[in-house]
């Protein structure tokens, strides 16, 4: 069994049905007023994603991270070595209108450095920031939210483009989410699996997607006018038939809220289906039995 019918197995797994859509809630955050909507990616209009935040380290750009109420940062835990705050600074606005230390960073309690698994940490900052049309919070997918496999979202950072040297402007770029099926089929062929903490997305040629420097920045999809952020940057860096993977921040909605004692972010959900099942991947008429058993389906 080669490497290249593995491939093909899991391509075939590429299915989903549509999506309905239950009343949105309206909640102050998720909020783009700017927004007229990486490596492959293309520079952003000023103000677009007002929850992005950079993560700098004695004055270097490290990670990345989102702003979810005006007290708290979420990122990756696989950013820090550990949870002494010296060096950390946190930018915010398209030009780093602000920036602010933080005073506490909490990594998940079960983060496992070796298999990604709860690869989510949170920033607290020393000082509140004000909302403008440059910062503003991001809405978190709540824990009956389903990102199917073929929603459209968008990942952003200022991470590697192509070259060691980060691009001055933040980069965007849309992806698909690829199925937990299909993603941990794939990755098995490299010994890492994929846990249902996990959701994926990119294009399976590779080329666009986060990379690093992008680590622990937002992956979100639209709902009507609000954006919810459905994942966290954890690993890959758009490898061909390799999806980048993030941790599923709906999983960890009751962790932020019992950690952020007031002021607690918004949480939204659930999210629609793509109106067309598969759509990022060839809709094949025959299955094969035989490709399929390779992914133990």
């Amino acid at each position: 069994n080669t490497n290249a019918e593995k491939v093909v197995a899991c391509l075939l797994l590429s299915q989903c049905g549509p999506f309905s859509c239950s009343p949105l809630p309206l909640p102050v955050c998720g909020q783009a007023a700017l927004n007229t909507r990486i490596v492959g990616g293309q520079n952003t209009s000023v103000g677009s994603w007002p929850w992005q935040a950079s993560l700098y380290w004695n004055g270097f750009h490290m990670c990345e991270g989102s702003l979810i109420n005006s007290m708290w940062v979420l990122t990756a835990a696989h950013c820090f070595s550990s949870t002494n705050t010296t060096g950390w600074s946190v930018h915010l606005g398209q030009q780093n209108q602000e920036n602010v230390n933080p005073s506490h960073i909490i990594l998940h309690p079960l983060y496992n450095s070796q298999t990604h698994d709860n690869d989510i940490a949170l920033l607290k900052l020393n000082a509140a920031v004000n909302f403008t049309n440059y910062i503003q919070p991001i809405c978190l997918a709540d824990n009956g939210s389903t990102f199917y496999s073929g929603t459209e979202t968008w990942v952003t950072g200022w991470g590697d483009v192509i070259s060691p040297r980060s691009p001055v402007t933040l980069q965007e770029v849309q992806t698909p989410v690829v199925g937990n099926g299909i993603c941990s089929c794939l990755y098995e062929m490299v010994n890492i699996t994929i846990t249902d903490n996990m959701i994926c997305a990119g294009l399976l040629q590779g080329g666009k997607g986060s990379c690093q420097g992008d680590s622990g920045g937002p992956l979100v999809a639209q709902q009507g006018s609000v954006w919810i952020q459905a994942g966290v940057a954890s690993f890959g860096c758009v490898e061909t038939n390799y999806p980048e993977v993030f941790t599923r921040v709906s999983y960890y909605e009751d962790w932020i809220n019992f950690t952020i004692a007031t002021d607690q972010p918004w949480n939204v959900g659930p999210m629609p289906q793509p109106s067309r099942a598969g759509q990022h991947f060839p809709a094949l008429l025959t299955l094969s039995l035989s490709l399929m058993s390779l992914c133990g389906h």
